[in-house]
């Protein structure tokens, strides 16, 4: 088997990597630089430029299946390149687009794509659409997702792991909910609240635009939201900046660090009309592997679901976010297991709602 994996930045690194150790498959990274590969015998790196669509769609007709870590504005032409080709995609990009729109597209070509294979939205899309196979649409469900620099005392308690620009984007963009069964929009640092997260302790909690095809795959939810954890004050530390614009260089020079210890936590609250569940995971940078938390619940979880797309696990042609992956418990088992495998592992506590 031979997957191209587009991108070789902090993510592609990671999913190229654990794909590469974890199949008897040739891995390549599409990149116009040489990145910083594993030094592994089936791994390479082609030199190539992975935001020309036609360019990849030539590429992804020589490889069985692809992998998608580029910035998220790339993302969308990645998967109508994979259309094109006809090569079955799993991306971790965001987009601004919709990629349930390439439905009818990917069904004709006979390829799956598998978007926002990531942590949320990913991890927690699988986690919601388990939960509707297993019990029917919930009444409510709130997503809570956060990176964080894992010392509080650190510059606004924050770590750069991940791209700034895509950072920045999710500091502006308004956040798409559910309320009372329609879709609405809210801002971005709305709805601010402090939380307590097992196994971290509290946090603060403020709307984002997370959830993504959810909106669209489970309609019979009549509440649902995301919502960004940070350590309890970093919102308004940092809205001064963001209106001054100067968030982005201050990040990039106080919060920076080498070792990027950081830590990523994820609550999935699911009420329906009798319990709450509430699923919960918290991650730590790995000082044996130099691997952040960001990496590891992020990059993993693209890497598993492509070893899942390399055995035929995504289910039928089409747009399959990981919701409806989850449709089958097969796959379902398979992520979460794979997952626990390498450390990331989730807790599930059960209370009932009958006095709310």
């Amino acid at each position: 088997m031979r997957i191209l994996v587009l991108g070789g930045g902090a993510q592609g690194r990671v999913i190229s990597a654990d794909l590469a150790r974890s199949l008897p498959a040739a891995v390549t990274v599409l990149d116009v630089t040489r990145p910083a590969l594993a030094a592994l015998p089936n791994l390479s790196w082609l030199e190539g430029d992975a935001s020309d669509p036609e360019a990849v769609a030539r590429l992804l007709r020589e490889h069985d299946i692809g992998v998608g870590a580029l910035p998220s504005r790339f993302g969308f032409g990645a998967m109508r390149a994979a259309i094109a080709a006809r090569r079955t995609l799993v991306d971790v990009s965001f987009t601004a687009e919709d990629p349930l729109a390439l439905e009818t597209d990917a069904r004709a070509a006979g390829i799956t794509i598998a978007p926002d294979c990531g942590l949320a939205p990913g991890l927690s899309n699988l986690i919601l659409g388990e939960a509707v196979r297993a019990h029917g649409i919930p009444r409510s469900a709130t997503i809570l997702v956060g990176g964080v620099a894992e010392d509080p005392a650190r510059p606004f308690g924050y770590v750069v792991t991940w791209s700034i620009d895509d950072l920045m984007e999710e500091y502006t963009r308004p956040a798409r909910i559910v309320r009372e069964g329609r879709e609405t929009e809210v801002p971005v640092f709305s709805g601010l609240e402090r939380v307590d997260v097992m196994g971290v302790g509290t946090m603060e909690a403020f709307y984002s635009d997370g959830l993504r095809t959810l909106i669209q795959t489970l309609p019979g939810v009549r509440d649902m939201g995301e919502k960004t954890l940070r350590w309890p004050g970093h919102a308004a530390a940092i809205q001064p900046l963001l209106r001054a614009g100067t968030l982005r260089d201050t990040l990039r020079e106080r919060c920076t660090l080498d070792p990027p210890r950081d830590l990523v936590a994820l609550v999935v609250r699911i009420d329906y009309d009798d319990r709450r569940d509430e699923i919960t995971m918290a991650d730590r940078y790995d000082p044996t592997t130099g691997m952040t938390a960001m990496s590891r619940t992020t990059a993993l979880t693209t890497s598993v679901v492509a070893q899942l797309a390399a055995a035929g696990g995504l289910g039928t042609p089409g747009v399959r976010p990981l919701e409806r992956v989850a449709e089958d418990e097969r796959a379902y088992r398979f992520v979460l297991d794979a997952m626990g495998a390498r450390g990331v592992r989730f807790t599930r506590r059960v209370s009932g709602l009958s006095a709310r």
